[in-house]
């Protein structure tokens, strides 16, 4: 008996052995050379488990013994790093996979493997999409009060790509940038900077490294430094941002932790070119900008809040408050947002949203088009400021009506008094109000078939009193191919609509469409994605 353990105990040593992967030694390989050399590592370990396992069987069967597998369908046996980096690798990077689920549970653990040993995450977002309307070529109009769907023709794009360059047990570098702009929907050859007519447009946003680990006080904080911006909050619906998201060349620290809760801190420049008072010149000023934010704070188990604030300052160092006679004075401006974000247990969302702010960012909040929070008007400053102020009420989310039934909303009521609007001039009062809703109904996980409808009024009183007043709706009826029943928050996404879009009134930009009509309507299909 005793012949036979000794006998036996042999032979499962010599199995054991042959279990144990081949240790690698080469030069660094591609990732296509490792999932190469790693497949057929798999393949082998299956044929030599399988032989093993029939030896075990007919050694039991001589002694007249009976066999109990002491390796089963469902045992895990190590993946050697090394068989993924070309040469040795530490114990503890062992990855685990599942013997009876190679082509699934195994990959993927494989595919995680080399993207972490790679250090590089690529994100990035498109859209894109054909139009045509019942008068010429579909134009767009007031995207920023009366809603998305079927009233953008533009093909906006973002590609971030993020490399580790750096990590330890405490510490990590990375550098990150961030490509975007637009590419052109409307001619079939459109190089970027080919002509002034051109739409293709292309900007480095973000340029930056960010460390983790090199701050005592904040262990567990983002530092960075380079171009780059705090996270914006967008109203999805509108095209717009509660609170900017400019990015600058700066420093910041993300994600400290504050109690329950945690704060983002930034400093960037971000210079403008100021206009004369005919708008015949520019030159170029130079301002500062500070931003801390408050978030993540618990309210209930669901709810949360925050509060952001933004401070913008000139340089006078530069002349940006010399020969006041010929150009606008630049001054000091500032901007509040309270934010509370709710999540519902059946999966949707409703944030709600308070934001107060004077001088050129109250200007901003007049826009009846693209209101995003902006110390200029796009990349220029101009305008008499008289530290009016400017407020606004948010509301935007997504609601389950029913287990079939899905509505998206977004309304904004904004006000102000004393301030500079670009269509008005100085010492302006305005009160605006923006309405979308899009209601679907939930065919199963993949289509959806609803409509978005929008309007909006928006009245400014000058300082001579005259009133003017701009509005107009629009409605839309659309059917998608989704991946998931989110409106918001899942993507890609592939359209399908009809849109009429009407003008009430232009008293602010005059605008008409194709022959001078004040409606349109337009088929199209658009697709969205982000990854």
């Amino acid at each position: 008996m005793k012949t036979k353990y000794f006998k036996n105990k042999r032979v499962f040593l010599f199995i054991f052995s042959a279990l144990i992967p081949h240790i690698i030694y080469a030069s660094p390989l591609t990732l296509e050379q490792r999932m190469e050399i790693l497949e057929k590592e798999l393949i082998r370990n299956q044929k030599e488990l399988t032989e093993a396992r029939r030896q075990i069987t007919a050694l039991q069967k001589i002694n007249n013994q009976p066999y109990t597998s002491s390796v089963s369908n469902k045992e895990q046996w190590n993946i050697k790093p090394e068989i993924l980096s070309g040469g040795p690798a530490k114990q503890s990077g062992a990855e685990r996979i599942d013997n009876d689920q190679i082509n699934d549970s195994a990959l993927k653990q494989i595919s995680s493997y080399l993207k972490d040993d790679a250090g590089l995450i690529t994100q990035g977002y498109f859209r894109s999409g054909w139009g045509t309307g019942n008068r010429g070529a579909p134009r767009s109009w007031a995207i920023g009060s009366l809603g998305r769907f079927g009233n953008e023709y533009s093909g906006w794009f973002d590609f971030i790509v993020n490399k580790r360059l750096y990590r330890d047990d405490t510490h990590s570098v990375n550098a990150i940038f961030k490509l975007d702009g637009n590419t052109s929907q409307q001619y079939a050859n459109s190089w970027f900077g080919d002509d002034t007519r051109n739409d293709s447009k292309l900007q480095f946003q973000d340029f930056y490294v960010s460390t983790r680990g090199y701050l005592p006080f904040a262990p567990g904080a983002d530092f960075w430094v380079g171009r780059h911006g705090l996270k914006g909050y967008e109203i999805q619906m509108l095209d717009w941002k509660v609170h900017s998201a400019n990015a600058g060349a700066g420093l910041g620290i993300d994600n400290i932790s504050v109690g329950k809760g945690r704060m983002d801190i930034a400093l960037m420049r971000e210079d403008y070119d100021l206009w004369n008072k005919t708008r015949t010149s520019s030159k170029q000023i130079n301002t500062n900008q500070l931003e801390i934010r408050l978030k993540q704070f618990p309210v209930t188990q669901q709810t949360e809040m925050g509060v952001s604030a933004r401070f913008a300052q000139p340089n006078h160092a530069n002349g940006s408050g010399a020969n006041a006679d010929e150009f606008y004075t630049v001054k000091n401006a500032w901007l509040v947002t309270a934010m509370l974000k709710h999540r519902f247990s059946n999966g949707g969302f409703n944030d709600v949203a308070l934001q107060v702010a004077d001088n050129s960012f109250a200007t901003s909040f007049s826009s009846y088009d693209s209101a995003t929070a902006l110390f200029g008007v796009g990349k220029y400053y101009y305008g008499e400021h008289s530290d009016g102020k400017a407020y606004r009420l948010i509301t935007q989310g997504e609601n389950y009506l029913s287990d079939r039934i899905i509505m998206a909303n977004a309304l904004v009521y904004s006000w102000g008094k004393d301030i500079y609007s670009p269509d008005t001039g100085p010492h302006t009062r305005f009160t605006s109000l923006r309405a979308v809703v899009r209601p679907a109904w939930i065919w199963d996980k993949y289509n959806q078939t609803g409509f978005e409808a929008g309007w909006f009024s928006q009245v400014n009183k000058d300082r001579a009193k005259n009133r003017f007043t701009e509005s107009g709706l629009k409605t839309t009826l659309f059917h998608t191919f989704k991946i998931d029943t989110s409106m918001l928050t899942s993507r890609p996404e592939l359209r399908l609509y009809g849109t009429w879009l009407k003008v009430l009134d232009n008293e602010l930009d005059n605008f008409t469409f194709d022959d001078r009509k004040q409606d349109q309507f337009t088929v199209g299909a658009q697709a969205e994605v982000w990854w």
